[in-house]
């Protein structure tokens, strides 16, 4: 009888080809996309791929970036962790594979603001573009140094052969051919995590590093200066994670970092600290967002969370993210803020 019933169990185990893990060891949970219509209140997987062989998932890929095509709202692309560079024509529904760029870490993609079919994006020491809606993509920068990754792109809103592109080192590159010729216009010796460029002001740009602070430029390059003394008052805003526009106000920024979230309404000269409702540098925030409308709403996620405030700040509204992975980005749709993306990861373990 015992043997019976372990044949049992065992048979138990491996119904349909599903793998159960006992013990500590569990399957990752499902990462990918989720999509909101109505504001953060209810989530729906969106993680159909398409490719040659039928469709599948994507959702145990980890999700780095979001990013929209800045002239269409219902194309996004995905940079992932080992999963390569993904794309969606029909606001995340399907997922199609930029097959040509390989299946490795991708850091960084940027859209040309004026021409939809113009994609920059970083594959370890290399910076690809392609001029043809994914379909085929060529080299244009080649660090010397295979250690050092490609992690932030931007094109120029204004003048869209100005591209910009920074690295694992701390250098900050500039082409204003679309990329056909490069060089460094300054080295801020720490990772570049980010690079944004104001809309309103294509001279303006803001180079956030890991740990040395956001440097800012208003003459396109020529010149830098940092924001860390309007920092240091804060423990821990040094420790980056994210970096955004408020778009409803001119320089106005939204900060994530170990202290929590910090905002300026002028260009980085004062940083005032949003109220959360846990402690300053107790919780680590992994993604942010504003409404783009409005931005009395703030939404963010934590490892188990996501919070959203109507108010500024003042008041909290907290749900349990839709999944057990970490939510490493949101993006919420320009044209109808109702709309929110999430994308999702596993820890290593």
């Amino acid at each position: 009888m015992r043997k019976f019933l372990i044949f049992i169990l065992l048979a138990g185990v491996l119904v349909s080809g599903c793998v159960i893990r006992f013990g500590n060891s569990r399957a990752p949970a499902l990462a990918g996309v989720f999509k909101s219509f109505d504001q953060g209140n209810n989530w729906v997987q969106k993680n159909l791929f398409l490719h040659s062989g039928g469709s599948g998932s994507i959702g145990g890929i980890n999700v780095i970036d979001l990013t929209f095509d800045p002239q269409d709202n219902r194309a996004l692309y995905l940079t992932a962790d080992g999963a390569g560079l993904l794309y969606s024509y029909d606001g995340a529904d399907s997922w199609l594979k930029a097959n040509q760029v390989g299946n490795g870490r991708i850091e960084a993609v940027a859209i040309d603001p004026k021409n939809k079919c113009v994609i920059y994006a970083s594959f370890a020491n290399t910076v690809l573009k392609s001029v043809d809606c994914n379909r085929t993509w060529a080299e244009v920068y080649i660090d010397t140094r295979p250690d050092k990754a490609i992690t932030a792109l931007a094109v120029d809103y204004f003048n869209n052969l100005a591209v910009y592109a920074a690295n694992s080192a701390g250098d900050l590159l500039k082409s204003t051919d679309a990329g056909s010729t490069w060089r460094v216009i300054n080295r801020f010796n720490d990772r570049v995590a980010k690079i944004l460029i104001d809309l309103n002001d294509t001279r303006i740009i803001y180079v956030a590093t890991k740990s040395k602070g956001i440097f800012k430029t208003t003459d396109a390059g020529i010149s830098w200066f940092d924001f860390n003394d309007g920092l240091k008052q804060y423990s821990g805003a040094f420790e980056y994670k994210n970096l955004i526009f408020d778009h409803t106000l001119p320089n106005a920024l939204l900060l994530v970092a170990k202290y929590g979230l910090l905002k300026t309404i002028d260009g980085g000269q004062t940083w005032q600290p949003i109220t959360l409702l846990t402690p300053p540098a107790t919780t680590d925030i992994f993604s942010v967002a504003i409404n783009p409308q409005d931005n009395k709403q703030i939404y963010y996620a934590t490892a188990s969370t996501f919070y959203k405030t109507v108010d500024a700040g003042q008041n909290w509204i907290t749900k349990r993210l839709p999944t057990g992975a970490i939510a490493t980005v949101l993006l919420i749709d320009p044209i109808d803020p109702r709309i929110i993306y999430l994308g999702l990861s596993n820890p290593s373990r």
